[in-house]
């Protein structure tokens, strides 16, 4: 460039107009504005040689071909530079379909830290809903241990006394059973939707436990037969837990069966909860009493 007389900004400014478009002039039409842009032709600038054939002005008033000052190629890049935080980045995105995410970016992160190497100083960053993924996992991992932590103690209070509150407890793994094995049999992959019904589903087939074995202790003082007073406490009440079963799971079913926008949010809760409460009640029905029975047949003398 120093050779032939031409400036660096002359040379910008040319290669700007001619390849990338340069605003000229502005057209006025009543209020509205617009600018008039000067282009080369595609036929102009479509190939490295057409390129390299643009004249660009030197100080002499003469002009000299592009590929006489520059070295013209061809190479795949970003069509645009971002910045954030004084740093360049580029995004790449991919969308998850038939797995869960969390098992999908730990897979991804494995194959990229194996096979990808990067440049000195880069820095890479998973983000996205993943990252909306990591943090919610975080709150779950802080909000289940406290509620399970506040329904001991409120089963403690209820009972007064720790052989009952622990048979009562035993409705919690029937939860776990029974949302999992919603999810198994609907192929759903478990998520924080799902996490989030895990919570609902501890709460409500808690009750299950209270409520048989508040009567089957209720039985036991009455002087009852400890089998007796088991089967006489199941069968009267029958009618309210699968009343509480079946008006949490009629009430969320049309959102377990649904398929439009949004649905994947609320469908794995939905299912959680509508498989687990059925399941939950089942088990509380026929487990729930044999532990009753296992715990109470030593201290019981009337069989």
């Amino acid at each position: 460039m120093a050779r032939h007389g031409v400036s660096m900004a002359d040379a910008q400014a040319v290669i700007e107009m001619t390849i990338g478009g340069k605003a000229a002039s502005v057209f006025y039409e009543n209020d509205r504005m617009f600018d008039i842009t000067i282009r080369f032709q595609e036929a102009y600038r479509n190939t490295e040689e057409e390129i390299g054939n643009i004249l660009i002005p030197s100080l002499d008033d003469h002009e000299v071909p592009l590929k006489e000052i520059a070295t013209i190629s061809t190479k795949t890049g970003p069509a645009f530079i971002y910045r954030e935080g004084s740093s360049r980045y580029i995004g790449i995105g991919f969308s998850i379909d038939g797995r869960d995410l969390g098992s999908t970016i730990a897979e991804a992160q494995q194959v990229v830290k194996e096979n990808v190497k990067f440049a000195k100083n880069t820095k890479v960053v998973w983000a996205g809903e993943f990252e909306s993924k990591e943090r919610a996992t975080k709150q779950l991992a802080v909000i289940i241990p406290a509620a399970l932590i506040l329904i001991v103690f409120l089963l403690y209070m209820d009972f007064g006394n720790v052989k009952d509150t622990m048979i009562s407890l035993i409705t919690i793994p029937f939860a776990f059973v029974g949302g999992f094995l919603s999810l198994w049999m609907t192929g759903t992959i478990f998520g924080i939707s799902a996490g989030i019904g895990f919570i609902i589903l501890f709460g409500v087939c808690t009750i299950d436990g209270i409520i048989l074995v508040h009567v089957m202790k209720e039985n036991l003082v009455h002087r009852l037969p400890l089998k007796q007073a088991i089967s006489e406490g199941i069968y009267g009440r029958i009618r309210p837990v699968v009343m509480i079963a079946l008006m949490g799971a009629l009430g969320l079913l049309p959102a377990a069966m649904s398929n439009g926008m949004g649905s994947e949010i609320q469908k794995p809760l939905a299912i959680m909860i509508v498989g687990g409460l059925l399941i939950c009640m089942f088990l509380s029905f026929t487990v729930l009493p044999q532990i009753f029975y296992w715990a109470y047949r030593k201290d019981n003398k009337q069989e």
